[in-house]
């Protein structure tokens, strides 16, 4: 064990002496890297180029596909591949990252531990317009829009929402800019659908990005442990990992620098395919532009099979969000799931798996032969799926879902979710994004959810449920107790349908309209 410090070793920029204290750690197994405060600035031309080319329009209004592939070529700023036990301290540190990159890559790795690093982007992955001015154009009302950061007349615009300075958060139940036009590199105009609501001073978000590669990306890497990070901005995600066994997460930030209010501009961490544990404690988040978590392994499509033999290939509309070929090992479990209802019907051994990276698919032998007729099934295989443990936590003020749950087993206890746009928790298989798996055992206590599902009111606090045309009780037990949801304006604070058995007890519930509500055939116990 030795520990060495940055400033010893040279380059000609800081990634450069990144890379070279990393090359030596790669070199020395069990070497602690010790990381000076300050602000390193993190570069590379490609990635400059790729922040001017999204900014441009050179990518399109959506730059996704094409930022999001296998194919696309990306540069990291800091790469763990090949390490063994390998730690960086970095209390007091600045990544501040100039273009679009991967942060940092723990990847082909066993036993990386970073502490105390803080990510950021000198030019946000956004673009935000502070309220300047009202004025009637018709019977309309517009506002006019000052940017700090220069703006191009084509940069791509895939989502936006408005920050009100009066409710303390994003307002899309409220009042919404829409109809933007660029008037020059500082200024644009918008409409505004509820003027009574807005203010000058109000800021307007421009996601420029959704998926592209994370800040933190942890594949094929055993046993990770990642405390008092902090990441403030990336255009994507901010953890994505695949093919990762045992992550523990400890204190986690993904929030909003100083005087902004919008971090990652999508899922603060995503979870595919991952193996033994995975534990998020006292981690917080708010201003992201998706989840909190997402737990989840993929659903394979039959390509081909024959007899024992079959071609299995992810067909998840934006492919696996690490952009790299998910495929089962020797032994796992698959099992045939109905795409219906997510329920499995028959479960097979892998003897064999050979992949073909061209073709973005693998090649599989089974135990046994599969039958003829493979119409309307998936593959999901049950062996790549953590148990998760969530807690501690605090969530607000983001996109879609907080905790969304598509593993067998897991705990969410001590977690404060208020104001997210849908569900506070999710546990839920979802066919169209092919991503599963139907849970055998999940526990949500001692949590309390406010105001959630305030773009999405049908219900707000847990929703546990299959995301699937057909209803066949494909969950097994969730227990739901000591929980306070308030949330008045949602029709429910606690739905649960799709589960064989449901514990639901001492929560306190305010909601609109049926407090708690249980599909057909559920085995309730109330106390």
């Amino acid at each position: 064990m030795s520990t060495i410090y940055l400033s010893s070793f040279a380059g000609g920029d800081d990634r450069a002496r990144f890379a070279a204290a990393l090359d030596h750690m790669r070199e020395n197994p069990g070497t602690t890297l010790v990381v000076e405060p300050g602000t390193y600035n993190i570069t590379t031309a490609r990635a400059r180029e790729a922040q001017r080319a999204v900014m441009c329009g050179d990518y399109g209004a959506n730059p996704e596909p094409i930022m999001f592939s296998p194919k696309y070529e990306y540069d990291r700023g800091l790469d763990f591949a090949g390490h063994k036990n390998s730690t960086v301290e970095a209390y007091g540190a600045t990544l501040m990252i100039d273009g679009f990159m991967e942060d940092i890559s723990v990847r082909d790795c066993e036993g990386i531990t970073i502490r105390g690093f803080t990510l950021d982007v000198k030019r946000k992955p956004y673009s935000k317009g502070v309220v300047t001015g009202f004025y009637k154009d018709g019977d309309i009302t517009r506002a006019t829009l000052t940017f700090a950061d220069e703006i191009t007349d084509k940069m791509p615009i895939p989502r936006s929402i408005v920050y009100s300075h009066d409710f303390g958060r994003f307002i899309p139940d409220q009042c919404n800019f829409i109809d933007f036009k660029y008037i020059d590199e500082h200024t644009g105009t918008c409409v505004v659908t509820a003027p009574d609501k807005a203010r000058e001073g109000d800021e307007f978000y421009i996601w420029h990005t959704f998926h592209s590669r994370p800040a933190i990306l942890v594949e094929n890497a055993l046993n990770t442990l990642i405390e008092d990070v902090t990441i403030h901005a990336h255009p994507g995600m901010g953890i994505t990992a695949q093919h990762a066994t045992n992550v523990t997460v400890n204190r986690l930030n993904v929030v909003p620098s100083a005087g902004e209010h919008m971090s990652t501009n999508t899922d603060a961490t995503h979870f595919a395919s991952c193996r033994g544990l995975v534990r998020f404690d006292g981690c917080r988040f708010d201003g992201q532009g998706d989840d909190s978590i997402n737990v989840h392994t993929y659903y394979y499509s039959v390509v081909e099979h024959s007899g024992r033999k079959a071609v299995l290939e992810v067909r998840a509309p934006t492919g696996t969000h690490a952009q790299s070929l998910d495929t089962p090992a020797v032994g796992d479990r698959l099992e045939l799931t109905e795409v219906s209802s997510c329920t499995p019907v028959d479960t097979y051994r892998v003897v064999g798996v050979t992949a073909d990276f061209d073709a973005y698919n693998c090649r599989v032998t089974l135990d046994r032969a599969l039958p003829d007729n493979l119409d309307g099934l998936f593959f999901a295989n049950p062996d790549e799926l953590p148990h998760v443990e969530f807690v501690n936590c605090t969530a607000r003020n983001h996109f879609a879902r907080s905790i969304l749950i598509k593993s067998r087993t897991a705990l969410i206890e001590n977690c404060t979710i208020s104001d997210v746009f849908e569900l506070g928790v999710k546990v839920a298989a979802e066919a169209s994004w092919h991503e599963g798996i139907n849970s055998e055992s999940v526990t949500i206590r001692r949590c309390r959810f406010v105001n959630c599902g305030r773009a999405a009111p049908w219900h707000g606090g847990i929703g546990v449920y299959m995301e699937t045309p057909e209803r066949k009780n494909a969950h097994g037990t969730v227990v739901i107790e000591d929980n306070i949801i308030d949330c008045p304006k949602c029709e429910h604070g606690i739905i649960v349908r799709d589960v064989k058995k449901a514990i639901i007890r001492r929560n306190t519930v305010v909601c609109a309209g049926e407090k708690i509500k249980v599909g057909e055939g559920v085995d309730l116990i109330t106390e």
